[in-house]
């Protein structure tokens, strides 16, 4: 997944300009993503995915439990009732530290930086 710089919106890498603004995308736009860690509860993951977008950093928040939906859905794992809700968090690699940070002062405790 590609960012783009003028409009920040997520494209397709395959594609050579943004769908929305039409910036082409060069060697020099892309950005290496990096898997910063995890959070435990999706109501902490959609904070920290916006508390990263307030200072300007790209951030992909997925699913990796099995939640799915939107508000008003029931976000309960479908193939294990008993399991804990795990979100990745990726940001581009020059936003590591700055990012790791703002986790750090948001979410907390719910969040578990990846070792590296």
């Amino acid at each position: 997944m590609e960012f783009c710089h003028s409009c920040h919106n997520y494209w397709d890498e395959q594609l050579t300009t943004c769908p929305i603004c039409g910036e082409d995308m060069d060697e020099q736009h892309k950005d290496e993503w990096v898997l910063l860690g995890t959070i435990d509860d999706k109501l902490s993951a959609d904070f920290a995915r916006e508390s990263l977008e307030s200072y300007d950093i790209p951030a992909v928040v997925i699913s990796k439990s099995g939640f799915f939906g939107n508000i008003g859905l029931p976000l309960n794992p479908f193939y294990n009732p008993n399991a804990v809700a795990s979100f990745e968090v990726s940001v581009p690699s020059g936003y590591i530290e700055e990012a790791c940070q703002i986790l750090d002062m948001t979410v907390g405790k719910n969040w578990h930086r990846k070792d590296n």
